[in-house]
């Protein structure tokens, strides 16, 4: 029997904040802050497939999140974990496989010039463009750059477009969804990841895989697996579904 392999996007695809969650609905906290405090929340119907999945299934996941942010998400992961965005790429045992160090860490090295420069560009204009820069990185090579702005949606739409007007390196690619702005690398991206880790999965036996994701930027690893699956009111399905009707 092939096994079942499901990639799983996490913030807004199995779990989100609680303004996020329907009003109506019993929620199981689902992540947590460096304090403890919940801050992260599973519907039933999440939890459900969740759990379905985890019975019959390897559920690796593909986030954005940071190894010590997915640390604190309440699902207990033990196969691969693909954290920054696709850019780190960890065995069960918390290993980088041989490979990520002569495939991946090229590739981010190379682009550290244009990463750091980018930060500093941005971080001059964040008091008055009312938005937040932060740096994540794995040992000393920066992974990506995470533009937040709390409650101000506008404030990441206008970097956005000045972003999108004023062009990007072609070794980096733009993510935003609501308040999550991220500038990634190419060749570093979840795509690159679960393409990699299919390929060494497949190496024990055939696979049935599903990508699970809520972001247009989950479209390319989702669109490699057999089977992709994204939530209600998405914005997959927001902004490439139209009315179904």
């Amino acid at each position: 029997m092939p096994r079942i392999v499901i990639f799983l996007d996490l913030d807004d695809t199995i779990l989100q904040t609680a303004p996020k969650c329907p009003p109506d609905q019993p929620l199981t906290p689902a992540a947590f802050n460096r304090a403890g405090e919940a801050l992260s929340f599973m519907t039933p119907a999440q939890q459900r497939l969740l759990e379905f999945w985890l019975e019959q299934g390897v559920v690796i996941p593909v986030t954005g999140r940071t190894d010590d942010a997915l640390a604190r998400v309440a699902i207990d992961f033990t196969s691969w974990r693909i954290t920054h965005h696709g850019a780190v790429i960890r065995r069960g045992d918390g290993s980088l496989p041989t490979w990520w160090y002569t495939e991946v860490r090229p590739i981010l090295i190379a682009v550290q010039p244009l990463l750091w420069g980018l930060s500093a560009r941005l971080s001059a204009d964040a008091a008055v463009g009312r938005y937040r820069v932060s740096n994540h990185s794995v040992d000393e090579w920066l992974t990506y750059i995470s533009v937040k702005a709390d409650h101000d949606d506008l404030a990441l739409t206008r970097l956005r477009a000045r972003l999108e007007r004023t062009g990007l390196p072609p070794e980096l690619a733009l993510h935003c969804n609501g308040n999550n702005l991220a500038l990634t690398v190419r060749g570093a991206q979840k795509y690159d990841a679960v393409q990699r880790v299919t390929a060494e999965l497949a190496q024990d036996g055939p696979l049935v895989t599903i990508g699970a994701g809520d972001s247009l930027t989950d479209l390319p690893f989702m669109q490699i697996c057999d089977f992709a699956l994204t939530p209600r009111d998405s914005q997959i399905q927001r902004e490439t579904w139209g009315d179904g009707r």
